[in-house]
Protein backbone atom coordinates (compact mmCIF):
# COMPACT_ATOMS: atom_id res chain seq x y z
CA UNK A 1 0.00 0.00 0.00
CA UNK A 2 1.43 3.68 -0.84
CA UNK A 3 0.76 6.65 1.00
CA UNK A 4 2.41 7.90 4.67
CA UNK A 5 5.22 6.05 5.84
CA UNK A 6 4.98 4.58 9.49
CA UNK A 7 7.79 5.04 11.56
CA UNK A 8 8.06 4.72 16.02
CA UNK A 9 8.24 8.29 17.29
CA UNK A 10 10.94 9.73 19.56
CA UNK A 11 11.37 12.60 21.90
CA UNK A 12 12.66 14.84 19.10
CA UNK A 13 9.21 14.64 17.23
CA UNK A 14 7.18 16.06 20.61
CA UNK A 15 7.30 19.49 18.97
CA UNK A 16 5.55 18.10 15.67
CA UNK A 17 2.99 15.86 17.63
CA UNK A 18 1.75 18.73 20.33
CA UNK A 19 1.34 21.09 16.73
CA UNK A 20 -0.69 18.45 15.53
CA UNK A 21 -2.99 17.37 18.04
CA UNK A 22 -4.25 20.71 19.32
CA UNK A 23 -4.74 22.27 16.21
CA UNK A 24 -6.95 19.35 15.48
CA UNK A 25 -8.21 18.98 18.80
CA UNK A 26 -9.05 22.28 19.03
CA UNK A 27 -11.60 21.82 15.87
CA UNK A 28 -12.83 18.32 16.50
CA UNK A 29 -12.63 17.62 19.81
CA UNK A 30 -12.71 20.52 22.45
CA UNK A 31 -15.88 22.87 21.02
CA UNK A 32 -18.44 21.01 23.32
CA UNK A 33 -16.25 21.29 26.82
CA UNK A 34 -16.62 23.19 29.95
CA UNK A 35 -13.66 26.35 29.24
CA UNK A 36 -11.67 24.21 31.85
CA UNK A 37 -12.20 21.51 29.82
CA UNK A 38 -10.54 22.75 26.81
CA UNK A 39 -7.65 24.59 28.82
CA UNK A 40 -7.30 21.03 30.76
CA UNK A 41 -7.63 18.74 28.07
CA UNK A 42 -5.24 21.22 25.51
CA UNK A 43 -2.62 21.80 28.08
CA UNK A 44 -2.48 17.81 28.29
CA UNK A 45 -1.31 18.32 24.61
CA UNK A 46 1.62 20.85 25.35
CA UNK A 47 5.12 19.92 24.04
CA UNK A 48 6.44 18.93 27.46
CA UNK A 49 3.63 16.47 27.89
CA UNK A 50 4.07 14.67 24.60
CA UNK A 51 8.19 14.91 25.50
CA UNK A 52 7.48 13.16 29.10
CA UNK A 53 4.91 10.71 26.59
CA UNK A 54 7.53 10.01 24.44
CA UNK A 55 10.17 9.03 26.99
CA UNK A 56 7.97 7.62 28.93
CA UNK A 57 5.51 4.25 29.36
CA UNK A 58 3.96 5.42 25.65
CA UNK A 59 4.85 4.18 21.79
CA UNK A 60 4.07 6.70 19.48
CA UNK A 61 3.98 5.97 15.69
CA UNK A 62 4.30 8.43 12.99
CA UNK A 63 2.56 8.27 9.91
CA UNK A 64 4.96 11.03 7.21
CA UNK A 65 3.72 11.86 3.82
CA UNK A 66 7.60 13.42 2.81
CA UNK A 67 8.37 15.83 5.73
CA UNK A 68 4.84 16.33 6.61
CA UNK A 69 3.25 14.90 9.75
CA UNK A 70 0.15 12.84 8.02
CA UNK A 71 -0.93 11.04 11.39
CA UNK A 72 -0.13 9.88 15.43
CA UNK A 73 -0.80 7.16 17.12
CA UNK A 74 -0.14 6.12 20.47
CA UNK A 75 -0.27 3.41 22.88
CA UNK A 76 0.21 3.61 26.75
CA UNK A 77 1.15 0.58 28.30
CA UNK A 78 0.32 -2.23 25.48
CA UNK A 79 -3.29 -1.90 25.30
CA UNK A 80 -4.79 1.49 25.88
CA UNK A 81 -4.77 3.54 22.75
CA UNK A 82 -4.07 7.04 24.08
CA UNK A 83 -4.31 9.23 20.44
CA UNK A 84 -5.24 8.25 17.10
CA UNK A 85 -5.08 11.37 15.14
CA UNK A 86 -5.10 12.34 11.73
CA UNK A 87 -4.07 15.37 9.79
CA UNK A 88 -6.75 17.08 7.46
CA UNK A 89 -5.94 16.12 4.36
CA UNK A 90 -5.15 12.58 4.93
CA UNK A 91 -8.96 11.75 6.51
CA UNK A 92 -11.10 9.71 5.12
CA UNK A 93 -8.16 7.58 3.78
CA UNK A 94 -7.55 4.98 5.48
CA UNK A 95 -4.79 6.00 7.72
CA UNK A 96 -6.04 6.14 10.86
CA UNK A 97 -7.27 2.33 10.25
CA UNK A 98 -3.22 1.88 9.11
CA UNK A 99 -1.78 3.58 12.41
CA UNK A 100 -3.95 1.81 14.35
CA UNK A 101 -3.39 -1.42 13.11
CA UNK A 102 0.56 -1.10 13.26
CA UNK A 103 -0.01 -0.04 16.78
CA UNK A 104 -2.23 -3.24 17.51
CA UNK A 105 -0.07 -5.59 16.27
CA UNK A 106 3.34 -4.06 17.56
CA UNK A 107 1.44 -3.94 20.98
CA UNK A 108 0.12 -7.64 20.30
CA UNK A 109 4.03 -9.33 19.29
CA UNK A 110 5.13 -7.06 22.87
CA UNK A 111 2.48 -9.82 24.30
CA UNK A 112 -0.31 -7.63 24.54
CA UNK A 113 -3.41 -9.22 25.59
CA UNK A 114 -6.37 -8.89 22.80
CA UNK A 115 -8.12 -6.40 24.74
CA UNK A 116 -7.80 -2.37 23.95
CA UNK A 117 -9.10 0.22 25.08
CA UNK A 118 -9.72 4.22 24.22
CA UNK A 119 -11.59 7.07 25.60
CA UNK A 120 -12.98 8.61 22.55
CA UNK A 121 -14.06 11.52 21.70
CA UNK A 122 -18.00 12.19 20.97
CA UNK A 123 -16.22 13.23 17.83
CA UNK A 124 -14.14 10.06 17.19
CA UNK A 125 -16.96 7.48 18.61
CA UNK A 126 -18.28 6.81 14.84
CA UNK A 127 -14.54 6.38 13.88
CA UNK A 128 -13.31 3.88 16.56
CA UNK A 129 -16.27 1.64 16.10
CA UNK A 130 -15.73 1.63 11.67
CA UNK A 131 -12.04 0.05 13.45
CA UNK A 132 -13.94 -2.31 15.69
CA UNK A 133 -14.31 -0.78 19.36
CA UNK A 134 -17.62 -0.84 21.36
CA UNK A 135 -18.76 1.48 23.62
CA UNK A 136 -18.39 -0.33 27.44
CA UNK A 137 -20.13 2.80 29.27
CA UNK A 138 -21.90 5.90 28.23
CA UNK A 139 -20.31 9.10 27.87
CA UNK A 140 -18.63 10.18 30.93
CA UNK A 141 -16.83 13.59 32.17
CA UNK A 142 -14.14 14.40 34.20
CA UNK A 143 -12.16 17.16 34.94
CA UNK A 144 -14.71 19.13 31.86
CA UNK A 145 -13.40 16.31 29.38
CA UNK A 146 -16.31 14.38 27.59
CA UNK A 147 -15.30 11.03 26.80
CA UNK A 148 -16.32 7.73 25.63
CA UNK A 149 -15.17 4.94 27.04
CA UNK A 150 -14.74 2.06 24.30
CA UNK A 151 -12.79 -1.85 24.03
CA UNK A 152 -12.19 -3.63 20.92
CA UNK A 153 -11.16 -7.74 21.35
CA UNK A 154 -8.86 -8.35 18.68
CA UNK A 155 -9.65 -11.07 16.39
CA UNK A 156 -13.43 -10.52 17.19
Amino acid sequence: MTGPTIRPGTVHDAERISRLLVALSEEFVVPDFSPQGRAHFLGELAVSEMERRLSGDFRFYLAEDAEALAGVVAIRGTTHLYYLFIAKPHQGTGLARRLWLHAMKESLARGAPSRFTVNASNFAVAAYERLGFRRTEPMRERSGVLYNPMELIAGD
